[in-house]
């Protein structure tokens, strides 16, 4: 897969350092765990935990000082050394909310799809039809999974698949950057190869649109609708993680573990790697697609 530069490429090029792979990956490691730990400070400090009884504002706090820290220290790496504007890793003004809700629209379209494949190979038993008084659950929880969306989007594809991309290629950037997204989630409550394997498809998804928008407003949309419907809309784990706050549907799996994810939730079964899978072949088609109208 042949994948020319860039936009967002040539703007990492302009970066006063370019580390090798090894380097990169460390800083990338380091801007996690430094991040949690300054969430980690940061809510000790001012006792969050004792002040928020609500499960719904314990969550959101997860989701908002759990990841924004991380998006903070990147933010600042950029800026300050290597020397380039923030807006450079895809973060244009021109059109960002138009660029972001396409996005979103992605997110809730590819999911409720892995839904759809659930349902009518009889994978799916439907617990609760409509929740209306969890609506506000929803409306409420979704800009925690905004931030955390973004900044995994700001960590994988934002810096490190164009970081990459601008030392070696693009190809090796987007590659590199989906292993470390998958393996990421590792450590996650009833991880498996397949959420593992998932997982890296799902970032080589997200890069692709990336490349194929020269813009991260709608990767960030599309991760922020994935989590936020498959987690509160539809009431699945997200990677592994129960949200405990309830969701607007609840839908359980049923059947084969390795079909439905299990445990996992979708994201670790086969009906999800179909769905990845035929989005990422769609998205290279259309890729190579523009390169051959520039050409002509």
């Amino acid at each position: 897969m042949f994948l020319k530069e860039t936009q967002l490429v040539k703007e990492a090029k302009k970066s006063r350092y370019l580390f090798n792979v090894f380097l990169t990956l460390l800083f990338a490691l380091i801007f996690l765990f430094v991040g949690q730990m300054l969430a980690a400070l940061i809510s000790g400090a001012l006792r969050f935990s004792e002040l928020l009884t609500s499960p719904i504002n314990k969550m959101l706090l997860r989701l908002i000082l759990g990841f924004l820290p991380i998006t903070l220290l990147i933010f600042a790496f950029v800026k300050f050394i290597e020397k380039r504007n923030v807006s450079s890793m895809g973060f244009y003004k021109n059109g960002f909310v138009r660029k972001y809700f396409k996005g979103f629209m992605v997110g809730v379209a590819a999911f409720s799809s892995v839904v759809l494949l659930l349902a009518v190979t009889g994978h799916i038993k439907l617990v609760e039809v409509f929740n209306a008084d969890k609506i506000i659950i929803f409306l409420m929880i979704l800009p925690g999974w905004m931030i955390q969306g973004a900044t995994e989007e700001i960590l994988a594809r934002g810096w490190l698949m164009n970081v990459l991309g601008a030392k070696y290629n693009v190809t090796v950037g987007l590659i590199l950057s989906s292993l470390f997204f998958g393996v990421l989630h590792g450590g996650n409550p009833n991880v498996s190869y397949v959420a593992i394997i998932n997982l890296v498809i799902t970032g080589i998804f997200f890069g692709l649109y990336v490349i194929k928008t020269e813009d991260l407003w709608g990767a960030c949309g599309i991760h922020a609708a994935w989590n936020a419907f498959q987690g509160n809309f539809f009431g699945f784990e997200v990677s592994g993680m129960d949200t405990g706050v309830g969701s607007i549907m609840k839908l359980k799996s049923i059947g084969s573990d390795s079909f439905t994810g299990g445990a996992f939730g979708p994201e670790a079964g086969i009906a999800c790697t179909i769905v990845i899978f035929l989005i990422s072949i769609f998205l290279i088609y259309r890729i190579r697609k523009s390169y051959k109208k520039a050409t002509v």
